[in-house]
């Protein structure tokens, strides 16, 4: 016998894909903008255009509290509907995000329980559903383990996000975002190590957004690319994370690459740099220095290079030379620029528009869905041209 399915069926699976892209042929370019900094970046100066296509735009950031989540102080709520109404006039998802480095403090006890797990995902319902947004993107700083030193953190807290994800879904229904930023290392078990299958989470969360960034700072014993392509002498990078996840059971084609608009800073002990040998001589590098200290968020040294409002002490030209003192170096090893400057013994880890672009047009290659942004302020349009070229390259869309 031949089924039949009636038309409002139909039309619920076709919103169901046009909002989730399930079927989307396009990557996907996601951008967290930053509302902290809406002094710096207005809603309406947010880069929507590279996002038109099949974006995600992640109103960043709300935080958790003792009883739930809330807008910080400084957030308006003018900003959150000029986010959403922006972001669906030029067709770009928007998403909130919940949590953050310094919000994730309550996030274990908030899904600790079945009872606080259905409190807390009606109340991101709520929130979704008054101002309009399509989906919530849960940025948990970590489970089982600390972004902040004071994190409530709980041995089975992969369980419990696990758990949650299963009620928030049950909740919004299936025709809304569930999205997730996501450490390199993967989530935590008991015994603090990586659970063995991540397959679990993929059935619910629609994307995860990789942080593949933050891999280097001042926990490293050297300088060196704080988000690397490839792994070398860094801690990790995007193709051991990539490698972890997929090997454990969560599809390529639910991850987002992270890209950083931010770069990181250090002091080196030399003014000179030194050479070390990896992989047997395959590759010559300088990347990796020793450090007398990391230049504090804000200080002079303190530069994200890539646009005018983002690299105001002026250290590059374009984001591809340096200027004022500084050099720029290409660490082929790791696929990442730097900058340094010998009389201030100041080095700069960024990315830049080929950095980027070779970023998006690997993830292509890997059949990831795309790559995000953190965040909307700090890249230029030649590097937005550059991600968005490696991202429809013919050569990565072959692979």
């Amino acid at each position: 016998m031949r089924s039949r399915l009636n038309l409002s069926a139909v039309l619920a699976l076709a919103s169901a894909v046009a909002v989730r892209g399930v079927s989307a042929a396009a990557p996907i370019l996601g951008q967290y903008w930053p509302a902290y900094k809406s002094a710096t970046q207005s809603v309406s100066q947010v880069p929507w255009s590279y996002s038109s296509k099949n974006g995600i735009a992640y109103y960043f950031v709300t935080v958790t509290t003792q009883t739930g989540f809330s807008l910080p102080p400084d957030q308006p709520e003018s900003d959150v509907q000029a986010f959403v109404t922006e972001a669906k006039a030029h067709g770009v998802r928007p998403v909130f995000s919940v949590g953050g480095w310094s919000g994730s403090i309550y996030f274990s006890d908030l899904v600790a329980t079945a009872a606080e797990r259905v409190t807390f995902a009606r109340q991101l319902k709520a929130f979704m559903d008054k101002y309009g947004f399509v989906g919530v993107d849960l940025d948990w700083e970590y489970p089982n383990g600390e972004g902040l030193g004071c994190n409530k953190r709980r041995p089975d807290d992969s369980t419990n996000l696990l758990a949650f994800l299963k009620v928030l879904r049950a909740e919004i229904g299936r025709d809304k975002l569930i999205t997730a930023a996501v450490p390199a290392s993967g989530f935590r078990g008991p015994d603090g190590k990586a659970l063995r299958s991540f397959a679990a989470f993929a059935n619910e969360m629609d994307y995860i957004n990789l942080m593949t960034y933050d891999m280097s700072g001042s926990w490293s014993a050297t300088t060196g690319p704080h988000s690397p392509l490839r792994k070398c002498r860094s801690d990790s990078s995007a193709w051991t994370a990539v490698k972890l996840w997929t090997s454990r059971g969560f599809p390529a084609s639910k991850i987002l690459l992270g890209i950083p608009s931010y770069a990181v800073s250090f002091t080196t002990r030399e003014s000179k740099l030194a050479t070390v040998s990896i992989d047997n001589g395959r590759w010559q590098s300088k990347a990796y220095q020793a450090w007398t200290g990391v230049v504090p968020q804000g200080a002079a040294g303190d530069s994200n290079v890539g646009s005018s409002v983002t690299d105001p002490c002026g250290v590059t030209t374009t984001g591809r030379s340096g200027a004022n003192g500084y050099v720029r170096y290409w660490d082929a090893c790791t696929a990442v620029p730097f900058l340094f400057n010998p009389s201030k013994k100041h080095y700069i880890s960024y990315e830049d528009s080929k950095s980027a672009g070779m970023k998006a047009e690997w993830a292509a290659k890997q059949g990831l869905a795309g790559v995000f942004l953190f965040d909307s302020t700090g890249f230029d349009a030649t590097v937005y041209d550059a991600i968005t070229a490696g991202l429809y390259s013919r050569k990565a869309r072959r692979a």
